[in-house]
């Protein structure tokens, strides 16, 4: 049932699938609820702390609902950290300290608050490592499908404790970070509902990734977000690696919250197909051959516990997406299949019967001559990545034939540019316009981190402008305000002193930095768009 029309499996000359079968409801079933969910994650290095003077924190988070209306909600949160990046998604960055949530409330879009009970009670607290924690609220309406809403989070620890950290803020969306030095300051605080306390989210760190001491830094939050009212829609579970929403970070987020090529196109709001919101169990970072295995089983025991205590026995979620491997990769095949296909293996054992979706893996490429510029500038693709003639050709194959999967997605030609199938898209295939006028005093001398650009340029979007006749750079927009007249100011993150010539020629990104591994904005966009909806089919037994 779609928008209240029922829609049959229709098959013309050739056997395609033109709309789903009809989705039977189940409104007592608790599903997930919420685009941008992220579970707690731990640099590396170390894992994040309690400033001194700090260390009561509240958090505002806004969410994407389903495309169907929700009042019940069941909102865990845990005391558990993996890790991002490394041996992703293991488990090992957990704090050493519990975490006490002191209360938190559910926004509406209208921002009036409910509270979130524990158990009927507030405050909880969150055992370091192993705790959860499960929220409840019913709402006295409900939400309405396609809803933007909040989770208001205030939290506390020792100063210098370890805690968890999910989230990093995303200013555009109105989404906010206060601390303080007691609980009566920070409810202060959040009442006034003013900007975040510089030191937790501070300009100089805003939209970057790195470890502790580097990144923007990550607020708690809610684990999940799960609400009844579900209209029986497919929804995946989905084991995948960082193309599922980096190198994204957070400007660049969209109106609902998300991040990365899959998730954009899981919620697209196709007219035939739908969206879904997901179940992503992992991290950026993460390795097939990891997940389900040995210190990365807790979010697997948690949502098995999830259908047992709170959904009769059935599942959050209706298939499996498995959308990883690529952090698997070896130039010796067997071992990079070994690596991608135990965990489908194990995810089968443990879920017998389960719809298993495969899709195939994007390449790395080389190196570029011109900074991701055109696609002739890209170096030959490695015998590693080449897609057409590789080991990542054979990998692809074999996903597709694996009789693991009852559906597979080939994902590979949404993203490589239609002149060499060898390679990724380029800037070039992103024109953008031009440069309006001259950002800083052009001096060459005295940096400037503002520009003016036509104001459809994309917030967050790493972008490419030819500076002076023939050179080209690049800047990462991270903040806008709206001229009017179709123009807008744009500061970016890289603060330098180039000069720009008048009406500079405009391109967006397709990677990020000059790693070329990670998609930016442009490039995310660009596979989304070309990804047809219509593998949504595949969901489907």
């Amino acid at each position: 049932m779609m928008n209240g029309i029922s829609l049959a499996l229709t098959y013309p000359r050739g056997g395609a699938v033109l709309a789903p079968p009809p989705w039977v409801p189940d409104p007592d079933r608790y599903m997930p609820a919420a685009t941008r969910t992220r579970w707690p994650t731990g640099a590396t290095a170390t894992p994040w702390t309690f400033p001194a003077g700090l260390n009561h924190q509240c958090t505002k988070l806004f969410f994407g609902s389903p495309d169907y209306p929700t009042n019940d909600f069941l909102i865990p949160f845990v005391g558990f950290a993996l890790t991002e990046g490394g041996n992703a998604p293991q488990e090992t960055q957990s704090p050493n300290a519990d975490t006490v949530i002191d209360e938190a409330f559910f926004v509406m879009p209208n921002g009036t608050e409910y509270p979130i009970l524990f158990g009927g009670l507030v405050p909880a607290t969150v055992t370091a490592a192993t705790g959860i924690v499960y929220g409840q609220v019913i709402l006295p309406v409900a939400l309405p499908a396609w809803s933007i809403f909040g989770v208001r989070t205030v939290y506390h620890g020792a100063e210098g404790a370890q805690r968890c950290g999910s989230y990093r803020i995303q200013r555009h969306r109105g989404e906010k970070y206060w601390g303080a030095a007691d609980l009566a300051s920070v409810q202060a605080l959040a009442a006034a509902d003013g900007a975040s306390t510089a030191a937790l989210d501070p300009d100089s760190l805003y939209n970057t990734i790195g470890n502790a001491t580097n990144s923007q830094i990550q607020a708690y939050g809610p684990a999940l977000v799960l609400a009844k009212g579900w209209d029986g829609r497919p929804v995946p579970l989905v084991v995948g690696d960082s193309l599922i929403e980096r190198q994204e970070i957070a400007a660049s987020a969209d109106e609902r919250g998300n991040m990365g090529m899959i998730r954009r196109w899981l919620d697209q709001r196709d007219q035939v197909w739908g969206s879904t919101v997901p179940l992503v169990m992992g991290v950026p970072g993460e390795h097939n051959e990891f997940e389900l295995a040995t210190n990365a089983t807790r979010r697997w025991v948690m949502i098995d516990a999830i259908k047992t205590t709170f959904n009769g026995g059935k599942d959050i979620w209706t298939f499996c997406l498995d959308q990883g491997g690529r952090n698997d990769n070896n130039t010796t095949l067997s071992l990079w299949q070994s690596r991608k296909f135990g965990l489908d293996d194990r995810i089968i054992a443990r879920y017998p019967g389960a719809h298993m979706v495969g899709m195939t893996i994007l390449p790395t490429m080389a190196g570029s001559s011109d900074s991701g510029r055109t696609v002739a500038g890209y170096s030959a693709t490695s015998a590693l990545w080449n897609p057409v003639t590789g080991t990542l050709a054979s990998m692809n194959a074999s996903i597709i034939a694996s009789s693991r999967f009852a559906k597979t997605i080939d994902i590979v030609p949404a993203f490589m540019s239609d002149s060499d199938p060898t390679k990724g898209s380029a800037a070039e295939l992103t024109p953008l316009g031009n440069v309006i006028g001259h950002p800083g005093n052009q001096d060459g001398v005295t940096t400037w981190d503002t520009m003016r650009l036509p104001n459809t340029t994309k917030l967050g979007a790493r972008i490419m402008f030819e500076y002076q006749p023939g050179l080209w750079t690049s800047r990462t927009l991270v903040d806008r305000t709206d001229l009017g007249d179709g123009t807008a100011n744009y500061r970016v993150a890289e603060v330098l002193a180039t000069n720009v010539q008048d009406n500079a020629a405009l391109l967006g990104h397709a990677y990020t930095a000059a790693d070329f591994v990670h998609p930016a904005l442009y490039g995310v966009l660009r596979f989304v768009s070309r990804l047809p909806q219509s593998h949504k089919a595949k969901f489907y037994p």
